[in-house]
């Protein structure tokens, strides 16, 4: 048998047909490059196990129905059934290709997995290729909130589905030490330090108003006593320090508490300070893309399909966001990444044209960057909205979610929904230990797995899995869990392919319910022992693609609960 992963089997099978196919009706055009994802799961089982859609994709090329592309197509692996052994049959459907398992592909589903175990799943789709990874790179200007938790956990996920999927990823965290919001931070945390010496001073009208604030100023005050009472220079930079300083501290430890990793931490400072903005600019001025108009210095980011031009120095001769960011970009590259991904909020939608234009300014192919927009999150609290405001110091931390739900179950949440889509978070329902909660659901069916095989090895007959006749495995639950366990790689892929670490949160969950029905109508250990050792193997299986696909979410896996 083929040590390639069974899925990978069939969509080369299929691939194949559909280029004999493409090459008997356009004689002399070149193969058109197929997605990976043209194999789905139909939402009803009446369509097979798995279906194609790569006549409908490639019709238009084809100049022909998609009904009759995929005739032909499933003409051509109905002929060659007798040496697939995964396929027990292929029907076409309205321009589908509707595939049916056969008995032996499950059987060998089940040994691929228990030979792979942790790597079952996995792939060198991503050929090493360097990826950058930025997400979170919240200001420190306060406690890391809700909305950067998400992004968190989102972009934690997506690097361990890319590197799974044969990537090299590198997580980095760009530090936004510079610029007017620090300004600001260092006089909140000034004016709450001449307070504690009774001076009756105001807080400036964008200041922050948090505790954390009067926490920073407490502790200077415990350092260096009156000593910053004198206002000047040096005391303006020795605020913003350590304000920074002491935010970065903390923001660190909650990352780290979050199980989130970064590899690297650039600040903007640095960037600045060592005239690469004004290197980059001067690059992009050489290159035509640079001109000045009404006293201000614009990029010409129409030409690569902006709506308007950009300014990157304003007229009091101070950067815009823009011009340190395209700086940033570019040392990225000079270090020797083949792929950019950002992970930003939903205020920077307008950024991706010009981010976009910008690197094609630089001479890199557009889509050698991606910026992924990730929506903010509703906490709700016995069904009323929490309101939050992190200027005003009003809101719920990252760390008080996390102290109050635990990590595991904030994470899970975090990730229940498509990243560009905004998630109510209710409190409530995530502290529930029930079945109604679904990260308790899927960590239950890894517990239930964990004892199942925990009562066996102290039974009295203590039957082993490893010679097991899989053959007897022919129930219709036991099928249905074979079934989704087969989905695992193409989830896998799919969420590398689309950028959406998500979409494991549904399949582990289906997988969940799946195993949950199985062991309810088909008891595991039983006085039979032959079918208890295929029913073990099977069981065996599930919880590998449990561990696989948590692991991949970052989230633990109770043996008891």
């Amino acid at each position: 048998m083929s040590k390639k992963d069974p899925i990978e089997r069939i969509s080369e099978i299929i691939l194949k047909a559909f280029q004999d196919v493409f090459r008997e009706m356009c004689p002399g055009v070149p193969l058109p490059p197929v997605p990976g994802d043209h194999l789905q799961e139909p939402k009803d089982k009446q369509f097979g196990d798995l279906t194609s859609n790569i006549a409908m994709r490639f019709a238009r090329v084809i100049k022909a129905p998609p009904a009759v592309i995929s005739g032909k197509i499933s003409e051509r692996v109905s002929g060659m059934l007798d040496s697939i052994f995964e396929i027990d049959k292929v029907e076409p459907k309205g321009g589908f290709i509707n595939i049916w398992f056969s008995g032996l592909y499950y059987l060998e589903l089940l040994k691929d997995i228990k030979r792979k175990n942790g790597k079952f799943g996995s792939s060198d789709h991503g050929k090493g290729k360097k990826v950058n990874l930025e997400f979170v790179s919240a200001n420190p200007t306060g406690p890391l909130t809700i909305a950067h938790g998400r992004q968190a956990a989102i972009g934690d996920a997506l690097s361990r589905v890319l590197r799974f999927n044969g990537y090299h990823v590198t997580n980095e965290y760009y530090l936004n030490d510079f610029g007017r919001q620090i300004t600001m931070l260092a006089r909140s945390v000034e004016v709450r330090y001449r307070n504690l010496f009774g001076k009756n001073e105001e807080m400036p009208e964008d200041g922050y108003m948090g505790e954390y604030i009067a926490d920073i100023a407490e502790e200077i005050k415990q350092e260096k006593g009156d000593k910053l009472l004198k206002k000047g220079v040096a005391t303006e930079d020795f605020f913003r320090e350590y304000a920074v300083r002491h935010m970065m501290k903390l923001i660190r430890r909650d990352l780290e508490d979050f199980r989130v990793k970064f590899d690297v931490w650039t600040s903007q400072a640095k960037i600045e300070g060592h005239d690469k903005v004004d290197k980059i600019l001067k690059t992009l001025e050489k290159k035509g893309h640079i001109y000045r108009e009404d006293d201000a210095t614009w990029f010409r980011s129409t030409s690569f399909g902006d709506d308007k031009d950009r300014v990157v120095i304003k007229n009091d001769g101070t950067y815009t966001y823009l011009a340190p960011d395209i700086a940033y970009h570019d040392d990225k590259y000079q270090r020797g990444y083949d792929w950019l991904i950002d992970l930003l909020g939903p205020d920077h939608h307008g950024y991706i044209k010009r981010m976009k234009a910008s690197v094609q300014a630089l001479g890199h192919p557009s889509e050698t960057l991606d910026i992924l927009i990730v929506q903010l999150v509703t906490l709700l609290r016995n069904g009323e909205t929490v309101s939050m405001s992190t200027r005003k110091g009003e809101f719920i931390s990252l760390r008080e979610l996390m102290d109050e739900i635990g990590t595991d179950v904030t994470r899970f949440c975090f990730l229940m929904r498509k990243l560009d889509s905004h998630l109510d978070f209710d409190i409530e329902l995530a502290k529930k230990e029930s079945t109604d909660n679904p990260v308790f659901y899927v960590q239950y069916a890894h517990a239930r797995i964990c004892s199942i095989l925990k009562h066996n090895q102290k039974g009295k007959t203590n039957i082993s899995s490893k010679n097991a006749d899989l053959g007897l495995l022919g129930e219709k639950q036991e099928k249905e869990l074979m079934r989704k366990l087969s989905e695992f790689p193409m989830i896998v892929r799919s969420s590398a392919d689309t950028l959406e670490p998500g979409k494991l949160i549904t399949y582990l969950n289906e997988l969940a319910r799946n195993f949950h029905s199985f062991y309810t109508e088909c008891r595991v250990v039983s006085e039979d022992s032959g079918l208890t050792g295929a029913r073990l193997y099977l069981v065996e299986c599930v919880k590998i693609v449990l561990v696989n696909g948590l692991g991949l979410l970052n989230i633990t896996l109770p043996e008891k609960m």
